[in-house]
């Protein structure tokens, strides 16, 4: 039996304790109810977390249809209310639809806005349902060449299912938020969504949790590598082994550490034993200290051959750390080539080795490249500008003003 919807708060009610931490939500505050798969630390979820917690006029709630809450405390401390559907089935779309229902009907929000491909489509159901508005969110290309070239047949199929179900629903939504111009052009082609109900607003980080120091390195010092990401095929960490090792060939003391968690740990340490870079290569897992982290490193590296609008990127960058990155659409909104940092070809081993032998060689040269990138994150993934884009767009949706 699947456990009911519960909802937690602070000590305060529900109302008053969004309208005491969140923002300064006036009395008459209208109400958005987020739907998300999990509430387990992750890209979608931070990043949802950092937006709602910055709302002024509008009043956040969350609900999670699945199991998995690391990060639900973060939002109650901040005044959120939290529903924990938490269902154990993979999908269970029944459960979720009734029980997130009997969520809305308690909540009675001015509009429900949907995160994550299963979230997704209870939403936009529930919300067509009981008549609230309801608006998407695009994250990453699920349906594109590069993210299914890594899939099973199985799996293939069920990404063809899921696109024909986010497709016929997409039509019961007012607007979507693409984090990235080149998501919003594929997925308004792989959907049918018209390109003018979709906005695109960029991930954002907190400046003031990165600390900003020109990247200096003596001459003949080992370089330190560095790179984040979950550790799936798609983000091209084998790719990034494989170039290290040929890379290491002409630089032998150089050393790269992987932060990050996910199916494909298993695949990549035996990858690491089997070249004998153990010494030089080390996956780092999850870590919840990447501000403090990433200035222990010369170098960002970022070799993934798909992303949505890659958030540690961004913190690279606001950290003066030197990027490295893929020529990706998604990565060229964010980095100009030998301007703001270096795009090689995305999935070539060969170019990857290129790129960490064009930083060793040109070491003030990215320096200079990486203080540009700062200022350029400084005035465009701001984190409190981001949240206010959001919080307009949304405003607009309520009144239908899109």
């Amino acid at each position: 039996m699947e456990p009911l919807a519960t909802t937690t708060t602070t000590g305060l009610n529900n109302k008053q304790g969004a309208r005491l931490l969140v923002g300064r939500q006036p009395a008459a505050a209208k109400k958005v109810l987020f739907v998300i798969d999990t509430l387990q630390p992750g890209g979608a979820e931070q990043s949802l977390l950092d937006i709602v917690t910055r709302f002024q006029e509008l009043q956040p709630v969350v609900c999670h249809l699945y199991a998995g809450d690391l990060l639900k405390q973060q939002f109650i401390d901040k005044g959120v209310t939290v529903h924990s559907i938490n269902l154990r089935k993979k999908y269970g779309f029944y459960s979720a639809c009734k029980k997130l229902k009997t969520v809305v009907r308690t909540e009675q929000p001015d509009l429900v806005v949907a995160c994550l491909t299963r979230s997704e489509l209870v939403a936009r159901i529930v919300a067509y349902a009981c008549h609230i508005p309801v608006v998407g969110t695009l994250v990453s290309d699920l349906y594109g060449k590069a993210y299914n070239q890594f899939l099973s047949g199985k799996a293939k199929i069920g990404v063809a299912l899921f696109r024909l179900l986010n497709k016929t629903t997409a039509r019961f939504c007012k607007g979507f938020i693409a984090n990235s111009a080149a998501i919003k052009k594929t997925n308004a082609i792989q959907l049918g969504i018209p390109p003018e109900k979709i906005e695109v607003i960029h991930r954002g980080r907190d400046s003031r949790q990165f600390t900003f120091r020109p990247h200096s390195i003596l001459p003949g010092k080992p370089v330190r590598f560095l790179s984040i990401g979950r550790l799936v095929l798609v983000k091209g960490q084998r790719d990034l082994i494989l170039a290290f090792q040929a890379f290491l060939q002409l630089h032998p003391g150089a050393t790269l550490h992987i932060a990050g968690e996910g199916p494909e740990r298993a695949s990549l340490s035996a990858l690491i034993r089997e070249l004998q870079l153990t010494e030089q290569v080390t996956l780092l897992g999850n870590r919840n200290d990447v501000a403090t982290l990433i200035r222990e490193y010369d170098c960002f590296v970022f070799p993934s051959r798909s992303e949505g609008f890659s958030g540690a990127l961004v913190e690279a960058m606001l950290s003066g750390l030197p990027v490295l990155a893929s020529n990706i659409p998604a990565n060229k909104e964010m980095i100009r080539h030998l301007e703001t940092g270096y795009l090689f070809e995305t999935g070539s081993v060969a170019g990857i080795t290129g790129a960490l032998a064009w930083f060793t060689g040109n070491r003030q040269m990215a320096g200079e490249m990486a203080a540009k990138a700062h200022e350029q994150a400084l005035q465009h993934f701001e984190l409190d500008a981001i949240a206010r884009k959001w919080e307009n767009y949304l405003n607009k949706v309520t009144t239908g003003k899109t």
